[in-house]
Formats: C-alpha cells, sequence, structure tokens
C-alpha cells in the first residue's frame, strides 16, 4: 500500500509546469516557488552510488527518482533522513544490482518502489521515448491495482466476505475511472 502511495505522490507530486535545475552530481531537483511536494531526479544517470548532498542538507525534497541506475545498495536510513529530512519515498526501479534485503528492511521507514518483488521488472534498455516517466508511472500503478484486486479476491475467498469486497473494487475502479478521465486518457 505504501508503494501504491508513492506512485501516487511521484505522479501528482510534481508537475508538468516544475522547473528543473541541475544539483546532486547530475540529477534535476524540482525548483517550482512551491515549497511543497517538491522532488529530485536522477533518472537514468548510470549512477553508481547514491547521490548525497556534499555539506548542508536537501529540505523540503519529498520524493527521491533513481530509476535506471547502476545502484546496488543503498545507505543506512539515517544518512538519507540527515541529508534528505523530508524524504517519503524513494524510487530504484531499474537498479538490477540493488540489494533487495536491504530495501525491504526500510521498507517500515520510507515508501521505497522497487524491482526486487515484480513480476515484470523495468527494462531500461527498452523503455519507450513516446511515454514519460509519468506514463509509466501511471502504467506501474495499473499493474499494482490488477495485483492487489487478485489478492483481495483471494482473501475475501478465504475469508467468504466476496460481497464486501466486490463493493469496495467497484468503488475503486469508478475512482480509477475518474483519475483517468481527469488525465484526458478516456472521454466520457
Amino acid at each position: 500500500m505504501r508503494t501504491l502511495l508513492l506512485l501516487l505522490f511521484a505522479f501528482f507530486g510534481t508537475s508538468e509546469s516544475a522547473r528543473l535545475t541541475p544539483c546532486l552530481d547530475g540529477c534535476s531537483c524540482d525548483a517550482t516557488s512551491s515549497d511543497t511536494e517538491l522532488s529530485i531526479r536522477c533518472d537514468g544517470l548510470g549512477l553508481d552510488r547514491f547521490p548525497l548532498p556534499h555539506s548542508a542538507p536537501l529540505r523540503g525534497y519529498q520524493y527521491l527518482a533513481l530509476t535506471c541506475n547502476n545502484l546496488a545498495s543503498i545507505p543506512d536510513m539515517s544518512l538519507i533522513k540527515a541529508s534528505f529530512p523530508d524524504l517519503q519515498g524513494i524510487d530504484v526501479e531499474g537498479n538490477p544490482r540493488i540489494n533487495c534485503t536491504q530495501l525491504s528492511s526500510m521498507a517500515s521507514e520510507i515508501a521505497v518502489l522497487s524491482d526486487c518483488n515484480s513480476k515484470d521488472p523495468v527494462k531500461c534498455d527498452q523503455i519507450d521515448k513516446s511515454c514519460d516517466w509519468k506514463c509509466r508511472t501511471l502504467t506501474r500503478l495499473k499493474q499494482m491495482w490488477a495485483e492487489f484486486k487478485s489478492l483481495v479476491a483471494r482473501k475475501a475467498k478465504e475469508w467468504q466476505a466476496e460481497e464486501a469486497i466486490e463493493a469496495t473494487k467497484s468503488w475503486f475502479s469508478a475512482q480509477f475511472k475518474k483519475f483517468k478521465i481527469a488525465l484526458g486518457e478516456l472521454s466520457d
């Protein structure tokens, strides 16, 4: 569920009108005038180490995208929180060498999006250039929603609660349809 919230934040938390400035060893930092929901984008830079600020902590940034790099590990959570005090989530999809055991131990402290338990990991060499990071995030949300619905269906059968679960599924499906309409992907 935390991963789903991270994806929603990543999708809505950064606007297309955001002004990006260089920061953190080639990354791009959101430099909008708003002090809320700022992100740092370090996608596809070939990083082999986790980027940390060289001097003062970077405050105000809630999301750090590190997709499609060559990271093997992530620093201790205390170092990350000291460097990014407001950080709420990290995206490390597309890092095939990442230490999944380490990531699972961090899940209670921060939302982490990774390929560790994914049936369909991000293939960085096959990224569709016509589908930007927001498009990929929406696609990933759809996949996670399908997995979540499958899990709920299995649990409903186990608990004999199919009727209540069906009502909940209908409500969420309607909300997701409204979400897609708001993005202009469907017309109703």
